[in-house]
């Protein structure tokens, strides 16, 4: 299964369970899902995104897919905000801790992202098998909020993990999950049953932190003397680049040129060309492409 068709189908919902190994379509007892340790590596503000590993991050591709559901284990919770981070291949957490890895695009938070659940409570991400943290077996973490506020903080460990035996399996009740190989790596159901009444569920649709459409918005400030920032979003995967031309259609700079990740993102322009150079003081045309999108807005730089 391409990565890209797990994490739209993981929000999969019977056509990926209908060509799911059975091992995987054991459902776990219908109890609230146990909390375990926040632990000491958790950050605010992760991206929001499905692909947490940078493609050259070492170590085995891992999919994981799931529900978050009320106590009743039937009414799916929508707009519940999913949000794991774990360590790499070899058992070092990004931000805290100086990691050797393949995080090419120099991303502070490669292996760290946040999802919201869709109208069937279900979220999928795609990373690497975490290595080894010193004295534990190897695990996801978890931290899930949902619109009504409540807050659950686990994590996710593997039958197939030598590290895991069965007295850590009977003291982690519902966190052990199997894992199936397949062409892209190793795949995965983890549910969350959240201590929730499913009659206080709400319905109503909240707004998604990943834009509905890619925009490019006017940077602020404007005019500017110093330093501009410059927001935009994309809907999905792929190539953006963001350019600053003078008037005569003179190219000055490439502010981002590279595959990013869906959500929101904010940059900053300092004013200066290519080669480091301050520009003129004048007006300046900002160029947003992305897919088949062109953007652009004006910029007024005051030295």
């Amino acid at each position: 299964m391409k990565r890209r068709n797990f994490i739209k189908t993981g929000l999969m919902g019977t056509a990926a369970i209908s060509m799911a190994p059975t091992a995987l379509l054991s459902r776990q007892d219908c109890n609230v899902t146990n909390n375990d340790i926040l632990g000491p590596y958790w950050a605010e503000n992760h991206p929001y995104r499905a692909i947490l590993a940078n493609i050259d991050e070492p170590g085995t591709r891992i999919h994981i897919a799931g529900t978050v559901k009320a106590n009743d284990c039937e009414t799916p919770i929508q707009n519940a905000i999913v949000d794991v981070w774990h360590a790499n291949d070899d058992g070092c957490y990004t931000i805290f801790q100086e990691c050797d890895s393949g995080n090419t695009d120099e991303d502070p938070y490669n292996l760290r992202g946040q999802m919201l659940t869709n109208e069937n409570g279900e979220y999928a991400f795609e990373s690497i098998w975490p290595g080894y943290y010193p004295g534990r077996p190897r695990h996801f973490h978890y931290k899930i909020k949902t619109p009504e506020n409540l807050e659950l903080v686990t994590q996710c460990y593997f039958l197939i993990d030598p590290e895991v035996d069965d007295s850590w399996i009977a003291n982690h009740l519902g966190l052990v999950i199997p894992l199936e190989e397949g062409i892209d790596g190793l795949y995965g159901t983890f549910d969350i049953v959240m201590d929730e009444d499913g009659s206080q569920v709400s319905s109503d649709e909240h707004q998604s932190l990943i834009p509905q459409e890619p925009y490019l918005k006017n940077n602020y400030p404007n005019p500017f003397n110093n330093s501009t920032q410059i927001e935009f979003g994309i809907t999905k995967l792929e190539y953006v680049s963001i350019s600053v031309y003078d008037v005569s259609g003179k190219w000055i700079i490439n502010i981002v040129d590279k595959k990013m990740l869906p959500g929101t993102h904010k940059l900053r322009w300092n004013g200066k060309n290519s080669l480091g150079n301050h520009v003129p003081s004048g007006n300046y045309l900002l160029v947003m492409r992305s897919g088949s999108l062109i953007r652009s807005r004006k910029i007024l730089y005051l030295k």
